[in-house]
């Protein structure tokens, strides 16, 4: 069980899998990652690169319920981005953009998975990241999202969030949202494509 600071700046506890993390890895393994909250850091040992992938997916869903995550969700699509009520394709470009504009991309030596009230708080992160604060901001105003997973040569090298927006008659029309390229998220941009057309030849995982 790890703890970080909740939004009424209380310690609170935080589940990871639901369990307590054994005696960390060597820091160059590709399983270790050091999960990070406003108020501590605690240390994690994960199977596999995928089961890091489901472990953000969770963490989404926990902090899609977070206040504060909501308040700044709300405050973006209606002040910074002016979007009308339920036009859920304003309000995701509108997320993602204000998450290019405002979160700057970091590099990390140790993979760490900060929470999304920390990316919001300290303004840094890097993919993983920027797709944890989209994806927790998205899911807390009724916007369905899930995570890509991008697989080339031998590990996954990157994550971005992909917002499923209903379309009446034509059922799910899912955007692209990464907002760690330098293209503007509002063309929506393809990480998938970009890659194909790199020759990375990626697996995708969607979670």
């Amino acid at each position: 069980m790890l703890e970080e600071l909740g939004e009424d700046g209380q310690i609170v506890p935080v589940a990871v899998g639901g369990r307590t993390a054994p005696a960390p890895a060597p820091a160059d393994s590709l399983r270790f990652g050091v999960v990070a909250g406003p108020g501590r850091f605690g240390k994690v040992t994960f199977s596999s690169q995928a089961e890091q992938v489901h472990f953000l997916r969770e963490m989404i869903n926990r902090y899609a319920a977070n206040r504060l995550i909501r308040e700044k969700a709300i405050d973006i699509v209606f002040r910074w981005g002016r979007c009308p009520p339920k036009a859920k394709l304003c309000h995701a470009i509108t997320i993602a953009r204000w998450v290019q504009t405002h979160i700057t991309y970091v590099n990390e030596g140790v993979e760490t998975f900060q929470s999304p009230v920390r990316t919001l708080t300290y303004r840094f992160g890097d993919c993983d990241d920027f797709a944890s604060l989209e994806g927790a901001l998205l899911r807390s105003i009724g916007i369905d999202e899930e995570l890509c997973a991008l697989y080339w040569r031998g590990m996954y090298r990157h994550i971005f969030d992909r917002a499923r927006i209903p379309v009446p008659g034509h059922g799910v029309r899912l955007l692209p949202l990464d907002a760690t390229l330098s293209q503007d998220v509002r063309t929506l941009p393809n990480p998938i494509a970009i890659s194909i057309k790199r020759g990375d030849n990626p697996r995708v995982l969607v979670v």
